[in-house]
């Protein structure tokens, strides 16, 4: 049995659950309203567990061939409405919650596992801390809430800075009245200019900055178990995809394979390494005095693009995973 994790509008799941099919391998999904608990039996030398999807089984634990966290985490099955007049009961019934949810985690890492539970995006401070200590390019780095020492960050990469989110990023969705999607906003990388900073009060929320890079292009690569999969991207021929060329996929901005030096692949494969990750897109720029400058990685990005682009077939690629 092949245990997924993941969304309604994750296309790449679908496909992905299309070859399990065709190679009539055994798989149950996880959706983001669906509910798990694990039944434990433990004895002497034996640690066994039942699963159970919405309340009906599906599976014990040695009929577990594989685990696939794509798009939606553990969502641990609750006993009544969750609501309680005392506070001892509600931080009993968290902490109760907690623990499940931990133990479940322990269990599907255990196992053939394809990402990792609780870390659907990466933190971006820790990231850049690893890919200090393995000494690989990196963005000069601001993580502050203070003007003051903002103004001297901005001065000291003479006014070419830029910010973006410092956890997942930004989403708001509006809907009209009959409940369809009216208009839908992305926070992406801005720059940060002398107005913005005049703007801001002496201390505000800790926020991320970074030197504004003299981009030649950019790089996203699919680490998958030790493979890697890159798409060049020349987001500096379009100029709304210059800073974040996510928004540029729709401007007729040139995309094509492309193959890591040898010494690049090897900083990929030792950091995902570090940071205990079997996938992940990884964004990396390309300089104009060709440096690869590392920016961050996203554990179940999005790989459709490098897929189609590079002819690579991922979505079969991860198949194999889980059913080998």
């Amino acid at each position: 049995m092949i245990l997924v994790f993941t969304e309604r509008t994750d296309l790449n799941s679908r496909i992905v659950l299309s070859y399990l099919n065709y190679y009539n391998e055994p798989f149950e999904v996880f959706l983001e309203d669906d509910a798990i608990e694990l039944e434990y039996l433990i004895e002497k030398n034996k640690f066994d567990y039942q699963v159970y999807k919405n309340n009906q089984f599906v599976c014990s634990s040695n009929d577990i061939k594989s685990v696939w966290y794509r798009r939606t985490d553990i969502q641990v099955c609750r006993f009544g409405t969750g609501q309680f007049s005392q506070k001892g009961l509600e931080i009993y019934s968290s902490e109760h919650i907690k623990t499940r949810y931990q133990q479940i985690q322990r269990c599907f890492h255990n196992k053939r596992c394809l990402g990792k539970f609780g870390f659907g995006n990466y933190n971006k401070i820790e990231f850049l801390e690893i890919c200090t200590l393995l000494n690989l390019e990196i963005p000069r780095t601001l993580v502050t809430k203070s003007k003051q020492y903002l103004i001297e960050f901005w001065n000291s990469c003479k006014g070419e800075i830029i910010t973006k989110s410092l956890a997942f990023p930004y989403e708001y969705t509006n809907y009209n009245e009959s409940g369809e999607i009216e208009s839908y906003q992305l926070g992406y990388t801005v720059p940060v200019g002398e107005l913005e900073i005049e703007l801001l009060p002496e201390f505000f929320d800790l926020s991320i900055f970074q030197e504004k890079l003299d981009k030649q292009f950019e790089i996203r690569t699919i680490f998958l178990d030790g493979k890697t999969y890159s798409q060049a991207i020349f987001s500096q021929s379009r100029e709304i995809a210059s800073l974040d060329y996510r928004q540029g996929y729709d401007s007729g901005m040139r995309t094509c394979n492309y193959t890591l030096p040898t010494r690049i692949e090897t900083q990929v494969e030792k950091l995902m390494k570090k940071l205990d990750l079997n996938f992940g897109s990884l964004d990396i720029v390309v300089t104009k005095d060709n440096r690869y400058v590392f920016l961050e990685v996203n554990p179940n990005g999005q790989y459709g693009a490098v897929s189609l682009s590079t002819n690579s077939n991922v979505d079969y690629e991860l198949a194999k995973f889980l059913m080998n």
